[in-house]
């Protein structure tokens, strides 16, 4: 009985063990400087002051950011022809859900609804005006915990990474399109539910 207890209380708190930290605490933890490829490490040394200037943004207006989330990253078309956008992935505290209670096409459509637009409102139209920068790359990571064991650590993390064009960008700051109307010819990869990333569809809760 004792053995069985001791298993008991060991699963309860593996449960709640914090596991990885993936979010940053310093600002060199935030700011990605380390790019394997030529056209990101150029971007990045002609921008590090609007990354910088990103980053002091977030921490005042006490949004937590993912490691080494603040950058450029390449998204590439069809014709496998590379494009350079401005990189913003966040950690949002206010963002959590129960595995218990939502499935994962739930969580991705309350995010993408309730969220997204939310913190897009964090960047400016500056940013995406800074030099070889063709979008923004905008990713939004959200743990997902068994609340009947634990709900402060624990559980694995889901994302969605929306990619918005520079031009959609500035119909969106100049209210000549709606954000739903962007999103919807927008590329938008999503990991949910611990598989592999998946090129989604925008959906509303």
């Amino acid at each position: 009985m004792k053995k069985f207890l001791v298993i008991v209380v060991a699963l309860f708190l593996f449960s709640c063990a914090t596991g990885p930290v993936h979010m940053a605490k310093t600002e060199q933890e935030s700011i990605k400087s380390s790019y394997g490829e030529a056209r990101l490490k150029a971007l990045y040394d002609i921008n590090s002051p609007l990354l910088h200037d990103i980053y002091t943004r977030l921490r005042l207006n006490q949004i937590n950011i993912y490691k080494e989330g603040i950058g450029f990253t390449t998204l590439r078309d069809l014709a496998n022809q590379g494009h350079y956008y401005l990189m913003v992935n966040i950690r949002p505290s206010e963002i959590v859900f129960d595995e218990g209670s939502t499935k994962p096409e739930q969580r991705f459509s309350k995010v993408m609804g309730g969220y997204v637009e939310k913190y897009l409102a964090f960047v400016k139209k500056s940013d995406i005006e800074a030099s070889g920068v063709e979008g923004l790359s905008l990713g939004i990571y959200w743990p997902v915990r068994d609340y009947s064991q634990c709900k402060e650590n624990g559980g694995f993390l889901e994302y969605i990474i929306v990619y918005l064009s520079k031009d959609d960008l500035n119909n969106l700051y100049g209210h000549r399109k709606t954000f739903a109307e962007i999103a919807s010819h927008s590329e938008i990869i999503a990991s949910l539910d611990l598989k592999a990333p998946a090129h989604m569809k925008p959906v509303y809760h």
